[in-house]
């Protein structure tokens, strides 16, 4: 019995410290992640395209049909006609990618090229007869072309028949003139649209202008072919333009830049909006379309026009500001495409090697080995787990890596890429996008911005170098920080900003304002700070405008990725203990008892105020973002409860730590002290990276 008891007694001691060091194994190991990412040498870089693009076409194969109603001629995908982002879009960058791999790829003569250069001359055909001015119909009955997005989709099939010319009999050649010369040509009356706010016209102007470029190039003895060479340097200039560029005179291509201008599609800091909000997305698409136009003039051996990088350098150095090491971007304002779908490697490799920009190198060798290792977990699928765009989206990224590499091949290699911290040391400091109306902060450990415009939300963005293994970790979500309300009756949802203000401090910025929630039924006063290196403050007030009822409270949310591209779990540690989610198998939300909560090691935060933290995992991809997006709350409440006009609905304070663990977490929150005032008060709270700090309450 004694002998039981001892056994009894060190069974206790042994799990009391193997909990003890779980609690601590994020402060000692660094668990190794999914990736494995180092420096590339130009031809490690290149051979990593050609195995990713000889893949991507192999994986295509299952989506080939010949086609019954002409034997030489086939197409992937449905082939269909009113499906703007498959069908025929999806058909042209397939054409493309084999035609960049049987240029510069593919042994002549050999099995494998032959095999390629078939079905791509056979999707050509297929495209060529069944535009409007052919005489064949789509698989769905009805004809392309002349429409919205059709002349980017024809510049695309043009280029990847430009780089197979020598294998297409003279009856194809002369189809491709036709169909490029229809399309080219509607737009040698009007002029380039434009738009700054909300609905950008910067990416329509970019993928029309590739399709009359390459018009002026392929055929540089058609009858149109000067008019198509001044209309595309016209569709250049107004691509990226600026309202400054009204009044510009600078010569560009002949010209005065003034004269070149048609409208503005850009703001004057260079920011753009399309979908009704800040996108990055189409920030990187309209500049990488100018340089695909490059490569039309350079492939044959002609100068580049001026315009062709007409306000394409000032418009990066904007958007590198939000560029993430990993080479993805922040969404200050949101995202409504697939967060992981959309690779700007075209646009890095281009700068990088036309523009000779280290910063762009650095960036082109993160992304790539990122799409790699996903085209690998997917078995040769460039479509990112989560994904509802299938062959679509393995379509347009392969097409993207393609035009990468042709970069290299038409450009040259690149200037010698930027370590990872002088990377990171070229974008730090406090930017204000007054246009777009948000602000970010960057260092070396944290990424955090505030909008307040188009959507109101926060991000914070852990950063620190270190984590290339394993970097995506935070989403930005709807209401992030700010949070929401559920009410009873819900009635209108609307959101309104009655006022607001920010400015630079000495080490961050601070940025406060008032939010008129619900359709004017509750009033929100809320302030965002960050100090220093890796610490994040937030504070607000929640008052009733009139009597109401609260189902839910989703105080101060921050969305976390948990799914395949992340490794498919986050560990949480908090003051009670520990609790692992697993992506594969959700668990319902979890109550996190305490005063602090720290995941994987990487973001801390204080709950100084509110209703407790919260921890609720995803239930699964998302719409849209196509990412599973666990979601920490700093105040939680799914209690009704019951307010009168006038009376106090919430006051909620949180400190966030980047880059910093468990232990580090506990260690602050004993540090966080509120000193009361007759008026407001003072949060007390030591920093991460030494010495204290202090933020005035209301």
């Amino acid at each position: 019995m004694k002998k039981l008891a001892v056994c009894v007694v060190e069974l206790r001691m042994i799990r009391l410290i193997l909990s003890s060091l779980l609690l601590l194994a994020p402060v000692c190991v660094h668990a190794s992640g999914p990736y494995q990412i180092r420096r590339l040498s130009e031809v490690e870089l290149l051979q990593t395209y050609t195995n990713l693009l000889w893949d991507a076409v192999h994986h295509a194969d299952q989506f080939w049909h010949e086609w019954p109603i002409d034997t030489r001629a086939g197409l992937w995908g449905t082939g269909r006609s009113d499906q703007m982002n498959e069908g025929i879009r999806a058909i042209s960058e397939m054409i493309f990618t084999s035609g960049v791999l049987a240029k510069y790829s593919a042994a002549p003569g050999s099995p494998e090229r032959n095999e390629l250069v078939r079905k791509a001359t056979a999707a050509i055909r297929y495209a060529t007869s069944t535009h409007l001015s052919g005489t064949q119909k789509c698989t769905d009955g009805k004809p392309w072309g002349g429409s919205w997005q059709s002349a980017m989709w024809t510049g695309t099939l043009a280029f990847g028949a430009w780089l197979m010319w020598d294998d297409l009999a003279p009856d194809l050649r002369r189809d491709v003139e036709r169909v490029l010369a229809s399309e080219s040509d509607r737009f040698l009356a009007g002029k380039p649209p434009g738009g700054s706010f909300n609905d950008t016209k910067a990416e329509e102007n970019g993928w029309n202008l590739i399709c009359i470029s390459i018009a002026a190039n392929i055929f540089p003895g058609h009858r149109h072919a000067a008019a198509w060479n001044e209309k595309a340097i016209e569709y250049m200039v107004n691509t990226l333009s600026a309202p400054q560029d009204r009044d510009d005179h600078t010569k560009v291509d002949g010209h005065p830049i003034s004269e070149w201008f048609s409208s503005e599609n850009l703001h004057p800091d260079f920011t753009l909006e399309n979908h009704g909000f800040f996108h990055p997305s189409y920030v990187a698409c309209s500049s990488y379309f100018l340089t695909q136009a490059a490569m039309h003039y350079t492939y044959v051996g002609r100068s580049v026009p001026q315009a062709a990088t007409h306000h394409l350098l000032d418009t990066w150095h904007m958007f590198q500001g939000i560029i993430l090491p990993c080479g993805e971007v922040a969404y200050p304002q949101g995202m409504d495409w697939e967060l992981h779908g959309l690779p700007f490697i075209n646009l890095f490799a281009s700068l990088a090697s036309y523009q000779k920009d280290p910063f762009a190198a650095h960036m082109e060798s993160m992304q790539l080995q990122y799409m790699r290792a996903w085209q690998r977990m997917c078995h040769g699928d460039l479509t990112v787990p989560g994904s509802k765009l299938a062959f679509t989206r393995h379509a347009i990224c392969a097409e993207q890596a393609a035009y990468a590499f042709l970069a290299h091949k038409l450009f040259g290699p690149p200037v010698k890429e930027l370590s990872p911290r002088a990377a990171e040391e070229m974008v730090e400091g406090v930017r204000q996008y007054d246009y777009a109306q948000f602000i970010t902060h960057r260092t070396e450990s944290k990424f955090v911005s505030f909008s307040w415009t188009n959507r109101i939300m926060g991000m914070v963005v852990p950063v620190g170098l270190g984590h290339e293994d394993n970097p995506d970790f935070t989403v930005p979500i709807p209401n992030g920080i700010v949070g929401s309300f559920e009410l009873r009756p819900r009635g209108d949802a609307k959101t309104q900003v009655s006022e607001h203000a920010w400015k630079k401090t000495s080490n961050g910025f601070e940025t406060s304002g008032t939010l008129l929630l619900d359709g004017g039924r509750l009033e929100q006063k809320l302030r965002l700070v960050s100090v220093g290196d890796r610490t994040v403050v937030y504070e607000d007030r929640v008052a009733a405008l009139e009597d109401v009822s609260i189902a839910q409270e989703r105080g101060i949310p921050l969305g976390v990725e948990n799914d395949t591209i992340t490794g498919g779990t986050r560990q949480v540690t908090y003051q009670g203990g520990q609790a692992r989610f697993d992506s594969a198998r959700p668990r319902g939300p979890m109550a996190v008892s305490g005063s602090w909560a720290n995941v994987d090691g990487r973001l801390g935060v204080i709950a100084v105020t509110g209703a407790g933290m919260t921890y609720a995992q995803a239930k699964g991809y998302s719409p849209g973002i196509s990412v599973c997006a666990d979601v920490l709350y700093g105040s939680f409440s799914d209690k009704l409860r019951t307010f009168k006009k006038g009376d106090q609905v919430a006051h909620r304070m949180a400190i966030f730590y980047l880059e910093v663990s468990p232990r580090k977490t506990a260690s602050l929150a004993h540090s966080v002290k509120v000193e009361k005032m007759h008026e407001g008060g003072i949060l007390h709270f030591e920093l991460p990276e030494g010495g204290a700090s202090k933020v005035p309450l209301w």
